[in-house]
């Protein structure tokens, strides 16, 4: 065996800040009994939430029924206590904890250079056990505390202090300081703001009532953003890993690269669909990378696509799956759960407009494969379709199940649970795929792994939440963001986007999302009027868009530890071929057909003006028509017009719909007809 003793290249600085500021933790892989102790308690979380979230329900109305047939009070009292599972959110949260703080400090540190467990680890994890373990134990007494029936003691606030402070430290390890900061920055003017001078002050309350509300009631750690973790979120990511683990992820690759292989720059656009299919699945932009990365990158390098360009394609197609139907992250959960909208609608409203995100996408890696003279890819690395659907036909029926039981109105935890079952029951029809009882526990091992950025980021993300419903910051900050836009639209509109944009740099889509919610919904929706749906789902966009923005981009992070090259030089490729993705969430503000909203003519009219809108502004951006390139007065009118058409007025919009296309039709003429998808010569 050989060993490379070449030195490590030196980083440079803003990589080495973005370093710190930003990270999904460096994970433990610990071995002998921590390894068992945590396989055992990853499969007990997994079990626990597949029967709080579809089992006991289902359970219960069998034995309720049972019961009313049979006269027999034994079974009418296990149907009573199986249905009250859905109703102790408190009882539900405390067992989560129990089981996921503990595994995450033994498996996460935020140093990268410790790859061994050490004492702190152990302690913290045992700290988190102990204080969920509280909870349980005296459950009734905290589930009655809404109803005034409950007087917090001493040990209440002991534990709350102490939970406080486990969930810092677990938001420091599992995300970065980014996140972390914000949320002392949060306590810090929790406790002392009542000292400010000017608007930013407010009243005086105890340190008793804060810790009451930030660690018992449903406004604080153990309000929605944890909920949704512990029960959809957790569920979705599930089945994501048993999608993993039957081989699901190289079904999508082999299919599309069947289908688009042969296409000039046919390992780019493999990857984009690739990589928005499982994507669509996994709901996190990192996992995309991490599962698609390592098949797509190379073979993308292999056909003439730098290190640099084949990273960026390959985080920004990730970086889509995320708001790709039918899971579209944890984040849609959340969204579901603050807004009330049913997840259903709100997958069928985001499906036109992450389309419209990947056809800049494919336009802009259509037209550099054509600048570069990208080949296809080559012929023994493509797998013929009918071999590959042959071999993993059973891998869609899983999805067709999610999205028929989200269609017929189930619930998201049906539809999670439901769809896991499909996994595991037609992955026995391939022997080779079949999820065996190894492969149910490594999937439930990374599912928690999966997790573990995400717990802290929601349980820091309740914490923020509390703190602005006890200082009332959300009413003094719409103050100060109108105070900034002068109290108009647009202004408010490009101030609250660039504030999305910083806060993801070094947190968690999770977390911008619920900061954005709290900071700019108020405004956004109450003072200027804005549909609730355009609103969330514009803050779901930003949120999810911050995952390839620089200099912090943790999709850009993975890419490039895959490629070869340097994360920081991915980003400026990213954003350009993402341009789309920037533009559509101020064009759905105000062309709500796009959203699936309105007539059939309005929707159909909206999206071919959206699709229309993202293509100009792509090939504006990019500057080349094939190996040509395309005149600046053109690149301008090009801008200006894409602009133009997020406007809805119909004698503004259409003008600027017509004029682009001459400008289109323009170049066809004076620089030859547009690189088409043709086949490349061998």
């Amino acid at each position: 065996m050989t060993v490379d003793t070449a030195p490590a290249p030196q980083r440079s600085p803003l990589r080495r800040w973005a370093g710190e500021l930003v990270r999904e933790g460096a994970r433990h892989q610990p071995d002998g009994p921590w390894a068992i102790l945590i396989a055992v308690g990853s499969v007990a979380a997994a079990l626990y939430v597949l029967w709080v979230g579809a089992a006991a329900t289902l359970v219960g109305d069998a034995a309720l029924r049972l019961a009313n047939h049979t006269g027999s009070g034994l079974v009418e009292s296990f149907a009573i206590w199986a249905r009250s599972f859905t109703a102790q959110f408190h009882l539900d949260i405390s067992i989560f904890i129990a089981i996921t703080f503990p595994i995450a400090f033994l498996t996460t540190t935020a140093r990268r250079s410790r790859q061994r467990l050490a004492w702190t680890d152990v302690a913290l994890a045992l700290i988190s056990f102990a204080i969920a373990l509280y909870y349980i134990l005296d459950s009734d007494r905290f589930l009655n505390w809404s109803r005034g029936f409950s007087r917090p003691t001493t040990m209440d606030y002991v534990v709350g202090l102490t939970l406080i402070a486990v969930v810092v430290e677990l938001t420091r390890r599992s995300t970065g300081w980014a996140l972390t900061t914000i949320v002392l920055l949060m306590l810090a003017f929790s406790f002392f703001g009542h000292l400010l001078p000017g608007a930013l002050k407010h009243e005086n309350f105890t340190w008793r009532y804060f810790l009451e509300m930030a660690t018992i009631q449903s406004d604080g750690i153990f309000g929605s953003p944890l909920e949704v973790a512990a029960s959809y979120v957790f569920l979705f990511v599930l089945f994501g890993s048993f999608y993993h683990q039957a081989g699901g992820g190289k079904l999508f690759y082999e299919v599309a690269s069947a289908i688009t292989g042969r296409m000039r720059g046919g390992a780019a656009k493999a990857c984009i669909s690739a990589s928005a299919l499982y994507g669509s699945v996994s709901g996190s932009p990192t996992a995309d990378v991490a599962t698609t990365g390592p098949l797509t990158i190379p073979i993308m390098k292999k056909t003439g696509v730098s290190a640099v360009r084949a990273g960026a394609i390959e985080a920004t197609a990730s970086t889509g799956g995320a708001i790709l139907p039918p899971v579209m992250g944890a984040v849609a959960f959340i969204m579901s759960d603050l807004t009330s909208i049913p997840y259903a609608e709100i997958a069928w409203a985001a499906t036109p407009p992450s389309i419209l995100y990947y056809v800049s996408l494919y336009l802009l890696v259509h037209i550099d494969a054509v600048r570069y003279d990208e080949g296809r890819i080559p012929e023994e690395d493509v797998v013929p379709l009918r071999r590959a659907l042959a071999q993993g036909w059973p891998f869609f029926m899983p999805l067709i199940a999610m999205i028929a039981l989200l269609v017929m109105g189930y619930t998201p935890a049906y539809v999670a649970a439901g769809s896991t079952l499909a996994v595991i029951a037609l992955s026995w029809l391939t022997p080779q795929y079949a999820i065996t009882p190894r492969k149910f526990v490594a999937a439930c091992v990374e599912t928690i792994a999966q997790l573990v950025p995400l717990i802290g980021a929601v349980a820091a993300a309740g914490l923020i939440i509390a703190c602005f419903e006890v200082t009332g910051l959300a009413g003094k900050f719409s103050f100060v963001l109108s105070t900034l836009s002068f109290g108009h639209l647009i202004p408010t509109l490009l101030v609250s986007a660039v504030l999305l944009i910083i806060l993801g740099m070094g947190m968690p889509t999770v977390a911008v999302y619920t900061l954005g919610v709290a900071l700019l919904a108020p405004t956004l929706i109450g003072k200027l009027g804005l549909p609730v749906m355009g609103v969330h789902m514009f803050l779901v966009f930003y949120a999810s868009l911050s995952a390839i923005t620089p200099p912090v981009a943790v999709a850009n992070f993975a890419a490039a530890a895959i490629a070869g090259a340097n994360p920081m030089s991915l980003g400026p490729y990213a954003c350009k071929l993402t341009i789309g993705g920037f533009m559509v969430p101020f064009f759905f503000l105000f062309n709500a057909g796009v959203l699936m909203e309105g007539t059939l003519a309005d929707i159909l009219s909206d999206c071919i003006v959206g699709a229309l809108m993202v293509a100009y502004a792509s090939l504006a951006l990019h500057g080349w028509w094939g190996k040509a390139p395309i005149p600046w007065v053109a690149r301008l009118i090009l801008g200006a017009a894409s602009l133009a058409m997020i406007h809805p007025a119909v004698e503004i919009q259409w003008p600027a719909t017509l004029i682009g296309g001459v400008i289109v039709i323009g170049l066809w003429k004076l620089l030859g007809r547009p690189a088409e998808a043709l086949p490349a010569q061998a």
